[in-house]
Formats: structure tokens, C-alpha cells, sequence
């Protein structure tokens, strides 16, 4: 396994001391600035500034379709959270150019036609008011206008508890319809399974509201959601500044490894706002059988809800660990883990603080 603190020494001032406390909020504040820059050689450069009681920001990067985006560099008035450099130890890792961003402190990984990026996803980095600095880097060296979102959440202090509307979405798999979503076993015990998970770490879903899709969804044959079907299920999300999921039958391309897949979200972090590239989170009810002891619907729809509020898992099959340090203690039984088993239902006090600083959340 690959340590990942080690990329990390001598960035001492970006870390808080302690873990800052969570407090009840009455208000939070979403604030959504649009930039538009010039990617030139494959560059592009973001500057910004972020007032005081800035709890947490994202940012989500729109280019070009045919390309690929990765935020290489991140800087604070406190240091650097994400660095372009890696290590002799992290380049053996086989992540290439990849490696320094994947490896930092505030954990970056690149997309197609666009990225996205949660600060903090490790809850001990501060998040400082001030100037900051960020570099886009692209596969594309020709010229061409890419656009940046930032959305900032605005609080007295890091939230202890949050609200994040959910709309579902069913394509008919399983007999799912909106008319009887409530009697549908099913449906109530994957919901309830969503809910039991989060609520520990103060998230509640609410309101859940129940659309239905073109059954044509029901198969999707591109797990990375980027071609023309997988952008249009996206498309289809209702949740305003929310959470999309679309429940479809299965995943099927022809390569024999995506009947082992159970759901994807379209990016880590994903957009809360809808028909976006980046908004939703898909599951797929033949991932395993509808009986009580074998049902992973739920557990699914959790684990992908996880990466799509920034959670990366805790142990790659790779064997990389993910950044956040508490996460460790007993990661066999993490919703993040890379395998999904009935009992990994579990997050940590520091997992919480990274998804109720996603911009998707609201005051209870």
C-alpha cells in the first residue's frame, strides 16, 4: 500500500491542529460564481478570492467534449493543496502524470470533457479566506474557452447537520413507477437503508420526490455516462440544487466485467445542479437479488450518494488508501470500501464533515 501522508510533509500550515468543531447552523449560504477562461497549451489558470465564513467550496470545470480535465495545482493563502509534482514512490503507483494531483492533500482526479473538484475532502485542510490559485490543465493543447463553476458554502462554521433534496428516478426496472413507489418493497427498504446510513452523520434527504423516465434507460451501455445515452439519462434529473439518481436494470457494453458494476456517480465530486454532465448518481437493481439478506440496492445507492458528495474509497483494490485519517480504523466495514458487502454501511466523524460541505447541502 502507498502511504498518502507522505505526500504531505512540509504542508503543516495548510492542516488544521484539531478537527474543526461542527456547529448547528440555522442559515447556509450557496453562492455560485461562473468564470470563463482561456485554456492555451493545454493550461488554464484560476484565480479567486473567497470571504470569510467560506466553510467549503467545489468547482466544476466545462470544456471540450473530446478532451480530458485535470486540476493540477491548488493553491491557498496557507499552501499548496494540490500539487502537480509526485514522488519516485507515487509515479511507480502507474497513475502517470496523474499521480502528484491523485496523491495530495486535497485529493484531485481528472474527467472527460470537464472536472470537478470538493476543497476540503480531507476535513483537517483549512480553508482560509483569501486569495487562491488554480491550475486546469487539458489534453487539448489548441486554444479554446473552457468554464469554471465555483460554489461556495457560506455558515457560521462547518455544519453538523444538512439537508439535501432527492429526486429518484425510474426507468420501470423492477416494476418501479412513481404511482406505487411508496408500496414497492423493494424501493422503501433501499430508501430506508439510504437514510439509515446517513442520518448518523447528520444528512437527511428531503424532500424525496419519485420521476418517471423512458424505460429506454433501462439499460445503459456506457459506465462513464459520457456517450449520447449516458448524457441524456442525465438530463433528465429535476432535483434543483440537489441530488439525482436514476434507477435503471443494468449496465451492459459487451465487456463482461460491467455485469460486476452496481451503480457509478458521474464524477466525485458531482453537480448538484441538474441536467449537468456531472449530475447524478445511477444504480442497477440486477446488481444483486430482491431478498432482504442479499439486497444491495441500497448499500449501493449510498456508496455511489458517497462519491458524489466527494468521498473517495477507503481502500482502492489497487491498495491506495484514501486521504482521510480516520477512515483507517475500521476500514473493512466503510460504505467506501471498494467492495460492496452487506455490514459496510459505516462512515466516520470525518467522512461526515466532507459531505455536509458539499454544495448540494442545505439547513436542515
Amino acid at each position: 500500500m502507498l502511504c498518502l501522508y507522505l505526500a504531505c510533509s512540509g504542508q503543516d500550515d495548510i492542516y488544521h491542529d484539531e478537527l474543526p468543531k461542527a456547529v448547528a447552523v440555522e442559515r447556509i449560504e450557496r453562492i455560485e460564481t461562473v468564470q470563463r477562461l482561456t485554456s492555451s497549451s493545454g493550461i488554464a489558470e484560476l484565480v479567486f478570492d473567497l470571504p470569510a465564513q467560506t466553510q467549503s467550496f467545489a468547482l466544476f470545470v466545462e470544456g471540450d467534449p473530446q478532451a480530458e480535465y485535470l486540476i493540477t495545482q491548488l493553491e491557498s493563502p496557507d499552501g499548496v493543496l494540490v500539487r502537480a509534482e509526485a514522488t519516485d514512490e507515487e509515479i511507480s503507483s502507474g497513475l502517470g502524470a496523474a499521480a502528484g494531483p491523485f496523491f495530495s492533500a486535497n485529493r484531485s482526479v481528472g474527467d472527460h470533457a470537464g472536472t470537478s473538484l470538493l476543497v476540503p475532502n480531507d476535513p483537517m485542510i483549512k480553508v482560509t479566506a483569501g486569495s487562491w490559485r488554480a491550475t486546469i490543465q487539458s489534453t487539448r493543447s489548441q486554444d479554446h474557452t473552457i468554464t469554471v463553476s465555483r460554489m461556495e458554502q457560506r455558515a457560521q462554521g462547518r455544519p453538523s447537520a444538512v439537508r439535501i433534496p432527492l429526486s429518484i428516478h425510474l426507468t420501470g426496472a423492477e416494476g418501479m413507477r412513481s404511482e406505487a413507489a411508496s408500496e414497492h418493497a423493494r424501493l422503501r427498504r433501499a430508501q430506508n437503508q439510504l437514510e439509515s446510513v446517513f442520518s448518523p452523520i447528520g444528512i437527511t434527504f428531503s424532500p424525496i420526490t419519485y420521476v418517471d423516465i423512458s424505460d429506454d434507460y433501462q439499460v445503459i451501455e456506457d459506465i462513464e455516462l459520457n456517450d449520447a445515452q449516458g448524457l441524456e439519462l442525465l438530463a433528465q434529473g429535476s432535483a434543483e440544487q440537489g441530488l439525482n439518481v436514476f434507477i435503471i436494470e443494468r449496465f451492459d457494453s459487451g465487456d463482461e466485467i460491467l455485469g460486476t458494476i452496481g451503480g457509478v456517480s458521474a464524477a466525485i465530486p458531482g453537480d448538484p445542479r441538474s441536467k449537468q454532465r456531472f449530475a447524478g448518481v445511477v444504480v442497477a437493481t440486477s446488481f444483486s437479488e430482491d431478498e432482504p439478506s442479499r439486497d444491495l440496492l441500497g448499500l449501493t445507492m449510498a456508496h455511489e450518494i458517497g462519491h458524489f458528495l466527494g468521498l473517495f474509497h477507503t481502500t482502492e483494490a489497487a491498495g491506495f488508501l484514501d486521504n482521510i485519517s480516520d477512515t483507517q480504523e475500521e476500514p473493512q466495514r466503510n460504505l467506501m470500501h471498494h467492495l460492496s458487502q452487506q455490514g459496510f454501511d459505516q462512515l466516520t466523524e470525518h467522512q461526515g464533515m466532507v459531505v455536509r460541505g458539499h454544495p448540494a447541502g442545505a439547513a436542515p
